[in-house]
C-alpha cells in the first residue's frame, strides 16, 4: 500500500517537473518571439528600412519611439490583465497581434504606416513578455527565480543569433526591398509561436492552492487597488522602476543603432555587422542565467550594480576603441550581461509581492523601463540630425548606465534616509 502511494508520488513529481520544463521552454519561445524577433530585429533592419522609405534620422527615431510607446502603453496593462484573466490568454493573443503587425509593416510606405503598425507591434511585445516573465514566480520557488528568469530571457539571445544570421540575407535581396522580406519572415515566426503558446502554456501549477485567506482577500479587491496598495507600501518597487529606466535608456541606444554605428561610422559591411550581432547573441545566451544566479547568491542590489558597471565600461570601450578587434571584444563582453537586468528585476518583483501579483508588479516597473526605452531613440535621432555622431550617443548611453549602477547601491535604503542616518550618528 505504502509502496504504491510512493510510486504515485514519484509519478506525480515527474509529471510536475516535465510540465515545469515545458513551461520554461515555451517561455523561452515567447521571449524569442516578443523581443528577439520584435525588439531586437530593429538594429539590423532599420538602416535598410530608413533608406528604402527615405526617412531622416529624426523620423526613424520617432518610428522607433512609437514602437516603444506601444510597449510602454501595455506594460502595466498586460500585467494587470494577466493577473485578472490568466497569463496564457494574454500571451497568446499578444503574440498574434505582434505577428500580424510585423506582417503589415512589410507592406507599407511613407512615415505613418510603419509608425502605426510598429506601435501596435510594441503593444503585442509587452503583452507577451511581461506576463511570461511574471509566470516564473508561480512555477519556480524563490531561491531559483533569478536562475529561471535568466533562462527565459535567453530567448532574446536566441533572437540576436537568428537575426544576425537571417536578416542580412533578407536585406541583400535585389532592389533594396529586403527589409520587407525580413518583416514578413519574422511576422510568420511570431504567429507560429503565438499558436504554440496558446496550446502549451498553463497559468499556474495544478496543485496550487488558491483558496487561502490572503488570496481570498485579494479577490475581493480590484486589481487596481491591489497594485496601488503594493506600490504605496513597497518603496523598493519605485526604486526598482528608476533603476530600470536607466537600463531602458542605456541599452536601447546600443541595440537600436548597433548596425548603423558599425556600417556608417566604422565602415563595416552589413554582413560583418550581422555576423558580430550573431556572436553577441551567442554570448548573451547565458547572460540572464548567469547573472540571475549571481543575484540569487549576492542579492539583487549587488547583481544590478555589477551589471550596470560592466555595461557602462563596455559602452565606453565600444565607442572609443580604434581597433575593430577591440570593438568586437567590447560588444561580446556587453553581450555576456545584456539580458541580465530584466531577469534580476523580474526576480526582485517576485521576491517583493509573491506569485499572484508578480506580473502586475513587473509590469509596473516595466513602465519606467518603457519610458527610458521610448525616450532614447528620439533623443539619439535628434542628436544625429544636429550633427552629433554615433560616438556621442554611446557616451550618453554609458553615462546613464553608470547612473544605474549608482542607483542600485541605494536600492534598499533611500538616499536621503541614509544621509539622515549618518547625520544622526554624528
Amino acid at each position: 500500500m505504502a509502496e504504491g502511494a510512493n510510486r504515485r508520488v514519484d509519478h506525480n513529481r515527474r509529471l510536475e517537473n516535465t510540465q515545469v520544463l515545458l513551461i520554461l521552454f515555451t517561455g523561452v519561445l515567447v521571449v524569442l518571439g516578443s523581443l528577439g524577433f520584435g525588439r531586437f530585429s530593429m538594429a539590423l533592419i532599420l538602416p535598410s528600412m530608413q533608406s528604402g522609405l527615405g526617412l531622416s534620422h529624426s523620423e526613424m527615431g520617432i518610428v522607433v519611439t512609437a514602437a516603444f510607446l506601444g510597449y510602454l502603453s501595455f506594460s502595466l496593462g498586460s500585467g494587470i490583465a494577466a493577473s485578472s484573466w490568466g497569463p496564457r490568454k494574454v500571451i497568446a493573443i499578444s503574440l498574434l497581434v505582434e505577428g500580424v503587425s510585423l506582417l503589415a509593416t512589410a507592406w507599407g510606405n511613407g512615415f505613418w504606416w510603419p509608425l502605426l503598425w510598429l506601435a501596435l507591434a510594441g503593444v503585442g511585445m509587452a503583452g507577451a513578455n511581461v506576463p511570461v516573465m511574471g509566470m516564473v514566480s508561480a512555477w519556480v520557488p524563490p531561491q531559483r527565480r533569478g536562475l529561471a528568469s535568466g533562462l527565459l530571457v535567453s530567448g532574446s539571445g536566441f533572437g540576436l543569433l537568428i537575426n544576425g544570421y537571417m536578416i542580412p540575407r533578407w536585406l541583400n535581396q535585389a532592389g533594396g526591398e529586403g527589409w520587407r522580406s525580413a518583416w514578413l519572415g519574422l511576422g510568420v515566426m511570431v504567429v507560429i509561436i503565438g499558436v504554440w503558446s496558446g496550446l502549451m502554456l498553463r497559468d499556474r501549477p495544478g496543485n496550487t492552492n488558491n483558496t487561502n485567506s490572503a488570496e481570498g482577500k485579494d479577490k475581493k479587491e480590484s486589481i487596481w487597488v491591489q497594485i496601488y496598495r503594493i506600490w504605496q507600501s513597497k518603496p523598493v518597487l519605485r526604486r526598482l522602476g528608476l533603476i530600470y529606466f536607466a537600463f531602458g535608456f542605456s541599452y536601447v541606444i546600443f541595440t537600436t543603432f548597433f548596425g548603423a554605428y558599425l556600417t556608417e561610422t566604422r565602415g563595416w559591411s552589413t554582413v560583418a555587422a550581422g555576423r558580430l550581432w550573431s556572436w553577441v547573441g551567442i554570448f548573451s545566451l547565458g547572460s540572464g542565467f548567469l547573472w540571475g544566479w549571481v543575484s540569487d547568491r549576492l542579492g539583487r542590489r549587488w547583481g544590478l550594480f555589477l551589471v550596470y558597471l560592466l555595461h557602462g565600461t563596455c559602452l565606453v570601450s565600444f565607442a572609443v576603441l580604434p581597433w575593430d578587434a577591440g570593438i568586437a571584444i567590447a560588444a561580446l563582453i556587453y553581450g555576456l550581461s545584456i539580458f541580465s537586468i530584466p531577469a534580476i528585476m523580474n526576480a526582485a518583483c517576485g521576491d517583493e509581492v509573491g506569485p499572484k501579483l508578480a506580473p502586475s508588479a513587473f509590469g509596473a516597473v516595466t513602465v519606467a523601463f518603457g519610458l527610458g526605452q521610448m525616450a532614447a531613440p528620439a533623443v539619439a535621432g535628434v542628436m544625429l540630425d544636429w550633427g552629433w555622431g554615433m560616438v556621442e550617443n554611446l557616451w550618453l548611453s554609458a553615462a546613464v548606465a553608470f547612473l544605474g549602477a549608482l542607483g542600485a547601491l541605494f536600492l534598499h535604503v533611500p538616499f536621503f534616509s541614509r544621509v539622515k542616518q549618518r547625520a544622526e550618528a554624528k
